[in-house]
């Protein structure tokens, strides 16, 4: 039966390793996932900049226009000024050609305002195009380096697999049966007993069954937990102490 307690703690070592690799294979990439959020909100910014930048320059390109036709339509009102016959006439055309000038010199002021927010805005968005371009750069570059980390990891997983099944192949059926259901309900299946306490549960072993672990004659299961439990000093003996430093020649 030692035999076949060895072969379950060495199975056990093999699933906490597969399962500590599966853990890291699937949480790595999901550490970046910061880094693709900001990337993310600034090229929304980006975006949204440059879509209100386009409108700016729609309205300021019809506002040129309606300056161009207004500067015609001043012509066209100062032509009609110089060939007034009467002072009646002559007032209502100087009115005409105050007010395109007013609406001319209105329009213009309130173009060169858009204007320069326009300037600025272009230079803020010169500004967050170089931001966006570097927090690609360095997501891109941190994707590189990860997929050669996630590469060794899935290799890695792929040795523990094989090294599990293999741990598996030489377990009897019977206790590979009971293992898995341990598995499956405690999350580990084979416990340590240590000064005749179940590391599993923490709860004290009848003396009788100690004794029993002690001669290593059968696979016996704590009475509290149900996990396989063994005696840890007689399968993982202690390491030996460390030797003394020499003592410095006379």
């Amino acid at each position: 039966m030692r035999e076949q307690l060895v072969l379950l703690l060495q199975l056990q070592t093999s699933d906490v390793k597969v399962r500590e690799l599966e853990t890291a294979v699937r949480e790595l990439p999901a550490k970046l996932d910061p880094l693709r959020r900001d990337l993310a909100k600034l090229q929304s910014m980006l975006d949204a900049e440059r879509a209100k930048l386009a409108e700016t320059e729609t309205w300021r390109k019809q506002q040129q226009d309606l300056i161009d036709r207004e500067r015609e339509a001043l012509k066209s009102a100062q032509s009609k000024m110089q060939a007034v016959k009467n002072s009646k006439e002559f007032g209502a055309a100087s009115r005409e050609v105050e007010s395109k000038r007013k609406s001319i010199s209105d329009r213009e002021a309130e173009l060169k305002k858009v204007s320069e927010a326009s300037s600025t805005s272009v230079a803020q968005l010169d500004a967050r195009d170089k931001d966006v371009a570097s927090v690609r750069g360095e997501l891109e570059s941190s994707e590189a380096a990860q997929k050669g980390q996630l590469d060794a990891l899935k290799a890695q997983l792929a040795e523990a697999l094989a090294a599990r099944d293999a741990a598996r192949a030489q377990v009897d059926k019977q206790w590979l049966r009971n293992y898995d259901s341990l598995i499956g309900k405690r999350g580990y299946a084979v416990a340590p007993v240590i000064k005749g306490t179940c590391q599993g549960c923490h709860m004290a072993l009848p003396p009788q069954l100690n004794n029993i672990l002690a001669r290593m004659e059968s696979i016996e299961m704590c009475p509290r937990c149900g996990r396989i439990v063994y005696r840890k000093e007689l399968l993982e003996p202690a390491p030996a102490p460390a030797a003394a430093p020499e003592e410095p020649k006379a």
